[in-house]
């Protein structure tokens, strides 16, 4: 084996025993920019790279995606040494909470804080081995630092080109990120409590080693004990004549702490043609002997041999695959580690990851009398001193693909529930998006009220943002009280009052009165039954409108229709009478709710607009006026650089008429410029995709919450967003709270399901079975 036999000839450092577990850590030498020393003239470098939906792809996506991480192993440099690494963590208890549990704010809303932390740390903990990260480690052999340094900067951006192909990231790890991976399995009991400065271990003149290097560590036989934990090491002794590409994840899957590692050799092109070449004249060599030897006893008839036969094919292939196939040949050793803190679960975990293997017709075996150095070999550093070899074309080794399912988990973000398939929490920071736009779209049942209310606590609790909604069914009323926040009531019956002629600093896209001028049109052409505005009509009510705000800077009065109607009476035209006479059902008659200066707290930031009890001949208006308020919100807290959601429940009610449908036909293209996220929520897909204005805001937006949907829906949206069958397996007959989430490019199954014993529970539910109970 040519790639054998030249790793043999690459400098080997002089053995030494041990005598401290320092001396048991193979580096030699850092840098800062996370350059290890591994060996004689070995330098090895660790990148992080993130996951890809491959579980719930499509065979289609599956295969191309198997063809992209084909065309990354086949890059491999055959002068170095690469390992791919899967790490399965326990949580880290103490970066978590900082991370993602909410801050007390000390105001009547810390219970529900308890509560909402009380879920999180529920989920985290049925979860507890929950952190998976993988890194690629290359080695590399090179005279000097400089020289290395040269390499890793061309690896450096291959990989990271690479990776991006396949929907990952890939980044290099500093020294420090190096560090804390290591000290993660040598101190795995004190795992979130790593410090390390360089420059005060370097004027203290503490080895770099002495921060992560574990208390004790005794060898024995097939097992260590590192500090007060048990651990194993095996390796993937026979691989199956026809590998799952789920195996990997199988084994990795165990609710223990544990890494496996492939190290991968690299033969370069002709040096692996040269070997299976010598190989199949060697197998030809062994026929022609054996027929030479029949021929001689008079046996003429004689068939070749089964295995004779079969090592003729199989090298015939092989030489194929490497000469017309794109393939290369590459020497790879699988390892596994894993941690329990007893020998007896140790010796359970062994049986059981034994087990994944033999259902897999694969062969795990132990490292005997050899678990410090396979130890060493699994970890991440850059070396290996396990020479379990096996022979793999680059199409097999792809088997071994390290991905499952992409995790979002954001620092700064918000709360979307669950991954469906891994039951990791799932946080998502819609600033990392181009258009922070939402959707959320499923039947009735679904869960869509709830998903919204949920998400409306959470930024309630743990953000100081300013949140806004729509309520057509009163459904939202309860909530925002327990809140604290603002209900406005709008019905004709009752107190509450909203001044459609308010007009906050930095209204509109051009110029403020000219687009409130329009707003005012379109409240007058509802009232007239949207029978229209004749163009001398709007001539005039742009001609008062701009003496109403004219005599507001000279009096300081605030204007209202009361005194836009004043205006029109005093205009010689009859339009300007008759429009007088049409405004006054509406100013000084019973439907007066928009005539007058607004009389409630408009700088609440949570603000809940109740129209369920509004009339037909007024529910036109009545979303008008929420709109416009939502302009004037959205404005003055741009101005504050505040951030502004906005909730709209029934959004199909909203584009019954022009403005409303204008309004937010634009605000989902500039709110983000504006530092505010509308969310629409709807249960008429259908009308969604068959309006051409609305089909293009939902395409255009990168946050999409996909609840239960009818079959006719399904097709539709799968079309739209290119969803495998698969991955729409997850929002046909399942149960009311799961779904399919689209977030930018990224399509994730999720539950999310919230405790019913909690008041948080009671706030959100919608169910009537439930209030029934209740």
């Amino acid at each position: 084996m040519r790639g054998v036999n030249k790793e043999a000839r690459k400098p080997k450092d002089n053995y030494r025993i041990p005598r401290t577990v320092q001396d048991l850590i193979p580096i030699k030498r850092m840098w800062k920019d996370g350059i290890f020393l591994v060996g004689v003239n070995a330098y090895s470098k660790c990148y992080r790279f993130s996951d890809v939906n491959y579980y719930v792809a499509s065979d289609p996506d599956k295969a191309v995606l198997s063809k992209d991480y084909s065309a990354l192993l086949n890059s491999f440099d055959s002068n170095a040494e690469v390992k791919i690494t899967i790490s399965h963590h326990a949580l880290n208890q103490s970066e978590f909470e900082q991370n993602t549990l909410m801050d007390w704010k000390y105001d009547q809303l810390d219970h529900y804080r308890m509560e909402y932390n009380d879920m999180l740390l529920d989920k985290a903990a049925g979860d507890s081995y929950n952190e998976r990260e993988r890194y690629i480690t290359v080695t590399i052999w090179k005279k000097n630092i400089e020289e290395a340094r040269s390499y890793f900067r061309r690896t450096d951006l291959e990989l990271k080109n690479k990776f991006s192909v396949m929907g990952s990231k890939c980044e290099p790890l500093n020294a420090v990120e190096r560090l804390r991976i290591l000290h993660g399995v040598y101190r795995s009991d004190e795992a979130d409590v790593f410090k390390f400065d360089e420059k005060q271990a370097m004027r203290l003149g503490h080895d770099f080693r002495d921060y992560i290097c574990p208390d004790s560590m005794e060898q024995h036989g097939n097992y260590l004990k590192i500090g007060e934990k048990y651990a194993r090491v095996l390796f993937l002794k026979e691989f199956a004549n026809k590998m799952d590409d789920e195996f990997i994840s199988e084994l990795t899957d165990i609710d223990r702490n544990l890494m496996l590692s492939i190290d991968i050799l690299p033969v370069s092109p002709d040096a692996a043609i040269r070997d299976i070449q010598n190989r199949l004249l060697s197998i030809e060599t062994n026929i022609a002997n054996w027929q030479r030897r029949q021929n001689n006893s008079y046996n003429f008839s004689a068939v070749i041999p089964y295995d004779m036969a079969l090592q003729r094919k199989q090298a015939t292939e092989f030489l194929d695959d490497l000469v017309s196939r794109d393939q290369r040949m590459m020497y790879v050793t699988v390892t596994l580690m894993h941690m329990a803190d007893t020998k007896e679960e140790l010796d359970s975990d062994t049986e059981r990851l034994l087990s994944i293997a033999r259902q897999k017709l694969c062969q795990l075996a132990v490292m005997n009398y050899q678990q410090a150095d396979a130890l060493n070999t699994v970890l991440p550093i850059g070396i290996r001193r396990v020479n379990a070899y096996r022979t793999l074309n680059t199409e097999s080794l792809a088997i071994l693909i390290p991905f499952k399912t992409l995790e979002l988990q954001e620092k700064g973000g918000i709360y979307f529930g669950q991954n469906a398939i891994s039951n990791h929490m799932i946080f998502c920071n819609l600033s990392n998006l181009m258009n922070q736009s939402m959707f959320i779209l499923g039947i009735p049942g679904s869960g869509k009220s709830v998903f919204a209310k949920l998400l409306i606590i959470f930024l309630a609790l743990a953000t100081d943002a300013d949140i806004m909604a729509g309520d057509p069914e009163g459904e939202y009323v309860r909530l925002f009280r327990a809140l604290g926040g603002t209900v406005i009531s709008i019905d004709p019956g009752g107190k509450d009052r909203i001044n459609v002629m308010d007009m906050a600093e930095g209204y509109g896209d051009r110029n403020p009165i000219a687009d409130k001028s329009e707003f005012i049109m379109s409240v007058m052409e509802r009232m007239e039954d949207g029978k229209g505005v004749t163009a001398a009509q709007k001539s005039l009510i742009d001609r008062c409108v701009g003496l109403c705000y004219q005599d507001a800077r000279l009096s300081g009065k605030v204007p209202t229709l009361c005194m836009l109607r004043e205006k029109l009476e005093e205009q010689p035209e009859p339009e300007a009478k008759e429009l007088a006479l049409n405004l006054e059902l509406y100013t000084t008659g019973t439907l007066d709710i928009f005539a007058h200066e607004t009389n409630v707290d408009m700088s609440n930031r949570l603000i809940c607009f109740d129209i369920h009890e509004l009339r037909e001949n007024m529910r036109d208006v009545g979303q008008l006026a929420i709109t416009d308020a939502i302009r004037n919100r959205v404005a003055l807290n741009a101005e504050k650089g505040r951030k502004t959601y906005i909730f709209m429940d029934e959004f199909h009610k909203f584009f019954e008429h022009e403005y409303s449908a204008n309004f937010f036909g634009s605000a989902w293209r500039q709110f983000r410029k504006r530092n505010a996220s509308p969310c629409a929520i709807t249960q008429n897909v259908s009308f969604v995709l068959d309006n051409p204005q609305v089909n293009s805001m939902l395409a255009n937006s990168e946050m999409i919450v996909m609840l239960k949907q009818s079959p006719q829906d399904e097709a539709a949206l799968c079309e739209l967003f290119n969803i495998s069958k698969t991955q729409c397996s997850f929002f046909i007959d399942v149960e009311p709270g799961s779904g399919l989430l689209k977030y930018g490019n990224v399509l994730v199954p999720f539950n999310n399901q919230f405790p019913k014993d909690t008041e948080i529970y009671q706030l959100i539910r919608t169910d009537p079975e439930d209030k029934k109970r209740m």
